[in-house]
């Protein structure tokens, strides 16, 4: 795949390509969906139409504090399991994005870039089978 400027892709084209790369890693079905769906409310959030080089880490800081981040569309608080699941598959993609070319930089608050570089072990709860714990919220 030619390398793309990050302005010219947007979370409509972002998602469903980062989708097929983790199943064609062999990723299980189900993860597959799981993760979809937290990245449907990333996409929710910015817009679909939102070039992924348009994001700071002020503004993905900002989301992860939003509460359309922290909440159900009911109100309810979200699980912190949930919550550390769904940023975890935003810096997944997100990193994804930038191994791709599609971004110079991961737009990343450093906090969460930290995480994002420690594996298992890290005191975070940021490990792999964290990630199909929180099913459903």
């Amino acid at each position: 795949m030619a390398t793309k400027k990050a302005k010219e892709i947007t979370f409509e084209k972002a998602i469903p390509a980062f989708l097929q790369h983790l199943k064609d890693e062999g990723k299980n079905e189900r993860t597959v969906e799981v993760y979809g769906r937290c990245l449907e409310n990333v996409s929710s959030y910015f817009g679909a139409d939102k070039p992924l080089g348009k994001l700071t880490p002020a503004t993905i800081g900002t989301f992860f504090k939003s509460d359309a981040f922290l909440k159900k569309p009911s109100g309810v608080e979200k699980s912190p399991i949930t919550i550390v699941q769904n940023k975890r598959v935003t810096r997944m993609m997100l990193v994804w994005a930038h191994e791709k070319g599609f971004l110079a930089d991961i737009p990343l608050p450093k906090a969460e870039m930290k995480k994002g570089r420690e594996r298992n072990g890290n005191g975070t709860g940021d490990s792999e089978p964290a990630a199909d714990a929180a099913q459903g919220d």
